[in-house]
């Protein structure tokens, strides 16, 4: 099969690439679609962990091909998303149920290879089921939503709050859907690319603004009347969290949601902290709440196809990986 394998930070290259035989357990899967990550990224430059070579990509779907024995649950041509997740379930973190801290974690696209290629061999525990007159393309966004859906249950949003969003992307973009549907009275999205603004307005948020606005804080502030509930961080980046700890009141509740790289480090004052009683939580993957992205999904209560920015067949990749970041773009979906 043809996979893309990083073979080194900064260099992916196109290879025949040969699968080996399944084990018990296990399917192989046609790969229909994958989405390309800010992780996938950080990995391509050595700013992230991962085991390498390894095929990247861990935001897929496609359809059952194959199985081993022990898949009784799966039959070929079954449409299936992927959770890219796999905890060990026997260390202290997984039998106390915070899978999402196991200290045995693999990952598909990350640790195991995973679908920027054209075959993915997949334990069926990571497999979910879709209907089979479903949209592939949009059951790659299960695992991006279902690492969100964890970043909003972090936020404990209740009905009739003031929600901050800073960052428009796909992930900023999906967490205003979630954030709407959980009953938020204003949303206010933090963005400075006009497209990601638009978007952004068509999917529920009630106020759009650049970072760059030197008017920011009061506009904010006349908004909420100087009341913020809660404020998700979706860019990771020093500058996006140091404005959404500057834009918070009292109480607000701060979830620093966005993915950054090793170097980047922030210095909060602590009389700020005490102060406001300013609430700070991160989110770590998607502990049990896969299954829950995929009845979104399927429902179509989230809805994705307006995030696609572009479509690129598998060997393509290098352009995405080897040329300079479009900030116009909000996801990139690699089709095979």
């Amino acid at each position: 099969m043809i996979a893309a394998v990083l073979k080194e930070p900064g260099k992916i290259e196109l290879l025949d690439y040969p699968l080996r035989n399944l084990n018990a357990g296990e399917l192989l899967v046609k790969v229909n679609c994958c989405g390309v990550c800010g992780t996938d990224r950080h990995i391509f430059e050595g700013k992230a962990p991962a085991r390498i070579p390894v095929i990247p990509g861990h935001e897929y779907s496609g359809i059952v091909a194959d199985k081993a024995s022990n898949t009784g649950k799966f039959n070929v041509g079954d449409k299936i998303a992927v959770n890219p997740n796999i905890h060990c379930g026997y260390c202290k973190y997984c039998q106390s149920g915070r899978v999402n801290y196991c200290e045995n974690l693999r990952a598909l696209g990350v640790t195991l290879d995973g679908g920027f290629a054209e075959y993915s061999i997949v334990p069926q525990s990571q497999a979910y089921k879709l209907p089979g007159d479903f949209e592939l393309n949009h059951a790659a966004f299960a695992e991006p939503l279902s690492c969100c859906l964890r970043g909003v249950d972090q936020a404990e949003i209740q009905h009739g709050e003031n929600v901050i969003i800073i960052g428009g992307g796909g992930i900023g973009l999906i967490m205003l859907q979630l954030v709407k549907l959980g009953g938020a009275s204003k949303i206010i999205l933090i963005e400075p690319v006009e497209e990601k603004q638009k978007q952004g307005l068509k999917l529920g948020a009630d106020y759009v603004l650049s970072p760059f606005d030197e008017n920011l804080i009061s506009i904010v502030n006349d908004t909420t009347n100087n009341d913020i509930n809660t404020i998700i961080e979706c860019v990771g980046k020093t500058d996006s969290v140091n404005l959404a700890v500057t834009l918070s009141t009292k109480g607000t509740k701060l979830v620093i949601f966005g993915l950054a790289a090793k170097n980047e480090n922030i210095e909060i004052n602590l009389q700020t902290i005490f102060q406001k009683e300013l609430v700070i939580k991160n989110s770590l993957l998607n502990p049990f709440t896969f299954e829950r992205a995929v009845d979104l999904i399927v429902s179509e209560k989230v809805v994705f196809e307006n995030l696609i920015s572009s479509r690129i067949k598998l060997g393509e990749i290098n352009q995405i990986f080897n040329g300079d970041v479009n900030l116009q773009l909000i996801k990139t979906l690699v089709i095979n």
